[in-house]
């Protein structure tokens, strides 16, 4: 049952490329609007935190450092989806774990070992083949589509940087409330940006499609799927953890072809294929090693 509901997460992450192209919203306005109307289903769901835990700031800090950037990240990552092909966008955003490879052995005093800079080169020669002119697909050589490639990439850096934060905490607050601290942190992270962009006219004038979209965003895309994610963490390896999260940028390719119609050149097939081939290698080489922790972020 817990493998059924990991695959059924990274289905539902798969979607949210297909899902934010059909939502007509700035992407700060929609990422705010996903971690608002996450909160209150993640109450209702009981994350909440466990009776006899005594928790401080001090030990939350990390948590609403690494939500205000997860709010910077999903924002980056759908400016991404809406102006460049979403199976590129997905394509480069997960080169994160390799950014975690490339900073750990200066933040997390990690070695980097001849397999991982053979990992670390063997992505980023994926990466310059899904980025070069077979790459860009429907979205050309336009300025809008390097940019949305771009923020696709900062959106993987900033998720790098939310799972160093996350192994440095190192689990100092039980996974429910740490959620519900990072959605927190987010929504208000972004809530300043929304109000600088003076785009609440979007939400307003936005049609039932759009409003109901972004409900499912926020209800099913991250409370419901959060809550199934985090509920099979004591009862799943780390190594299935991060195996299937390897299921999530296939999914979303999957969908961005049969629903959005998108297509592949031959020289993007291969490099995306270099990239999650390597970047997996690498994870379930660091997840078999004692008191390791789960590398890849949650979408």
């Amino acid at each position: 049952m817990d493998r059924l509901r990991l695959t059924l997460v990274m289905v539902v992450w798969g979607s949210i490329g297909v899902f934010t192209r059909h939502i007509e919203l700035s992407p700060f306005v929609l990422a705010f609007l996903r971690a608002v109307i996450a909160l209150p289903v993640l109450l209702v769901l009981g994350i909440r935190r466990p009776a006899g835990q005594r928790v401080t700031f001090r030990q939350t800090k990390p948590y609403l450092v690494s939500g205000a950037l997860i709010g910077l990240a999903w924002a980056a990552l759908f400016y991404g989806f809406q102006n460049t092909n979403v199976s590129t966008a997905v394509i480069i955003y997960n080169m994160c774990p390799v950014y975690v490879m490339l900073v750990a052995p200066f933040v997390l005093k990690e070695r980097l070992t001849r397999l991982r800079m053979g990992i670390v080169g063997f992505s980023f020669i994926g990466l310059c083949l899904v980025v070069g002119t077979g790459g860009f697909g429907a979205a050309g050589l336009s300025s809008q589509g390097m940019w949305g490639m771009i923020l696709s990439g900062v959106s993987g850096m900033l998720y790098a940087a939310i799972v160093i934060i996350n192994r440095k905490a190192a689990n100092q607050v039980d996974h429910t409330l740490a959620t519900l601290l990072q959605m927190g942190a987010a929504g208000l992270v972004l809530l300043p940006f929304v109000l600088a962009e003076g785009e609440w006219g979007q939400v307003l004038a936005a049609d039932g499609t759009a409003i109901l979209l972004t409900c499912i965003l926020g209800v099913v895309h991250t409370g419901l799927a959060y809550s199934l994610y985090f509920s099979t963490y004591h009862r799943v390896s780390s190594i299935e953890i991060a195996s299937y999260g390897y299921l999530e940028p296939v999914f979303g390719i999957v969908f961005s072809v049969l629903l959005l119609g998108e297509t592949f050149a031959l020289t993007q097939l291969i490099g995306g294929l270099m990239i999650l081939g390597s970047t997996y290698w690498g994870e379930w080489m660091h997840q078999i090693r004692p008191n390791s922790s789960n590398s890849k972020a949650a979408t």
